[in-house]
Parts: structure tokens; sequence; C-alpha cells
């Protein structure tokens, strides 16, 4: 317990500090899971919890080395993409530079603007009809626009004070307990991230955002990065959030950039 405390306070600053920058919360965050394992290599933070467990990761690259579950349905969200007419919208012509662009800070609208938020309104356009947040069709597009950027770095800006003050919100809802249990997203995933939870051993923050969407075995098939952040908050029992809404955005623009320089990865399997 001794050595979970000191990290905690080691890191805790970065609960507190209001406005600081991106580099020096980043550098905070890397030192942190450095301190934990050591061992582990930044660029391996890619494959979440499975840089940490051995056994784990082999069974992750034997899954890899044959046929993924979810290879059927990132072909098929390709096929979708050109279907729907995604491939008129200015802002996901370039597949792999929109999976690099987002999320960003929109100084217009003074919002946080998610891929999947952009895609919701291309399909919208091009359809008439709406388009789901989690699951479905927009995983299976968001993975395949994923995939055009593998090996790309993530690049998330902070560059105005508009920016800065979601990039703030989204960090102290990463940091907030909330919910029956009291706990926050960093609870999990930064203080105990390597220790288990039942049967299962908690992921690093560091490295999540790379691999989405994701395919998991728990839900049978492929779900977004905020429909992931909507399963913590019903494991918290905490008030559930609407994807696609200005906190789950904000939250996702802190914690997407906690991963800059991380290389965008098309292997996005996880139990």
């Amino acid at each position: 317990m001794k050595k979970i405390i000191t990290t905690v306070v080691g890191i805790g600053f970065l609960v507190g500090a209001a406005s600081a920058d991106v580099a020096s919360d980043q550098k905070a965050f890397i030192d942190h899971f450095k301190s934990i394992q050591p061992n582990v290599e930044f660029a391996d933070y890619t494959n979440g919890v499975y840089a940490y467990d051995a056994g784990s990761r082999d069974q992750f690259e034997e899954i890899l080395d044959g046929i993924p579950p979810y290879e059927d349905a990132v072909e098929k969200g390709g096929l979708e993409f050109v279907k729907f007419g995604f491939n008129k919208c200015d802002a996901l012509k370039d597949p792999a530079a929109a999976r690099v662009k987002h999320p960003y800070f929109d100084e217009a609208t003074q919002k946080v603007v998610t891929l999947e938020g952009v895609m919701k309104a291309c399909y919208l356009k091009q359809t008439g009809k709406k388009l789901g947040s989690k699951k479905g069709k927009i995983a299976r597009m968001s993975a395949w626009i994923s995939d055009q950027a593998a090996g790309e770095k993530v690049n998330v800006k902070v560059d105005t004070a508009g920016a800065q003050a979601a990039y703030d919100e989204g960090k102290a809802f990463f940091y907030g307990k909330r919910g029956q249990f009291n706990m926050s997203c960093a609870d999990c995933h930064v203080y105990y991230a390597g220790k288990k939870a039942r049967a299962d051993i908690l992921s690093p923050a560091l490295g999540h955002t790379t691999h989405v969407p994701m395919y998991r075995a728990k839900w049978g098939g492929m779900g977004t990065l905020q429909r992931r952040y909507g399963g913590c908050l019903k494991n918290m029992r905490a008030k559930p959030i609407s994807a696609q809404s200005e906190t789950m955005n904000n939250l996702e623009y802190f914690h997407q950039a906690m991963s800059n320089d991380l290389e965008i990865t098309a292997d996005r399997y996880r139990k």
C-alpha cells in the first residue's frame, strides 16, 4: 500500500494543476507508468494490458496470427464508408488524415470535435438518417478509418485558451471520483494499472486510445472509445452520460492527448 500511496502523490499534481500544458501532463503520466513498470518501453503501450502480462500477450499474439475476430467487421466498415458516401464529405476524404486530426478543438463552435462526431454529421448529410454513437456501423467504419492511419502517431493539439479549457475539463473528469463506488478513471487505469480486479488485469490508460474502436471479447463485437467510457461508468454505478456529449468529448480530448507520439495500431483485440 505504501508504494501505491507514493505513486499517487507523485502524479497527484495533475488533478489540481489548472491549465498545465499537455507536455508536462504527459511527462508526469509517462513517468508514473515507468515507475510501476520500468521494463515496458513507451512504444509498447499500444498493446495495452498485453504489454504488462506475458501470458495475456501470448494469447493476444496467437489471435493476431490467426484470423482476428474483428477482421470481417473492419473490412465491412471500408465498404460502408463508400456505400454511405463518407468519401464525399470533406472532413473524411482522406481517412488517414482524419484519424490523426481528431479529436481537435474547433474555435468556431468552441467545442471538441471527435472523429465519430464528424462521421455522424456526414451520415446525416448523406442519408438523412441518424447514426449511432457506440457500436455497429459507426464502430466498423471508424475502425476502418483508423486502419488507414496505422503507423501514424497520435497528435492531439491544445493550443488556444478554449482548447485548454476543454482539455482541463476532460482532465478533471478523468481524475474525478463518481458513482456508488466513488472511483475515477485514474483509480483503475493509472494508480492500479497492472493490478487485478477479480480475474482481469487493469489496463494502463497510456496507449488506450491507439487501438480504438476496439473489438472486445466481452462485447462479442466492436465498440467505440466512448462505448467503453459508458461501460466504465456503469461498472462504477455512476450516472450514465451520453456518448458524443460535450463531457465525453472533453474526456476523450484529454485521454487522447496523453497518448501523443504513440503509434495508431490496427491490432484492436481486447478481452
